[in-house]
């Protein structure tokens, strides 16, 4: 993988899409849809390493932080979304309504923080299998 290939995958990791926002942290479908679309670096890992000269530190020093720009972004917007949820259902208790819904829901995203380590797990042992040359930080 050349270095403008590299440069453009780390934009496209830090670029928003879809801007985090309360509606979109209270609508589980398009929740999801937002996380699949960021998840799709570590969907094709396999074969960005097999396009990337992984005898070079540089290109592997490249696409890693191309990983960790995606790692953040994720993680940035999972915590968003559980404050806001958090948010919401203690404004809910303060007005004596139920939140069954919303708890389900924090329960969820909750578990797909848990999710995203196995996901960023899974992708760096692929990297690092590949980059063997690459001191992970």
């Amino acid at each position: 993988m050349n270095q403008e290939a590299l440069n453009e995958l780390a934009e496209q990791a830090r670029e928003r899409p879809v801007q985090m926002s309360e509606r979109v942290c209270l609508n589980m479908s398009q929740f999801k849809a937002v996380l699949r679309q960021q998840r799709k670096i570590d969907d094709n890992i396999i074969l960005q390493m097999n396009t990337t000269d992984t005898a070079k530190v540089s290109e592997c020093k490249a696409l890693f932080a191309v990983l960790q720009a995606a790692y953040q972004r994720r993680d940035h917007d999972i915590e968003f979304c559980l404050n806001v949820l958090d948010q919401k259902i203690k404004q809910k208790q303060a007005a004596g309504t139920p939140s069954f819904s919303l708890q389900a829901q924090y329960e969820w995203m909750d578990g797909e923080r848990k999710v995203e380590s196995i996901v960023k797990q899974r992708t760096l042992d692929v990297f690092k299998a590949r980059c063997p040359f690459f001191e992970v930080p």
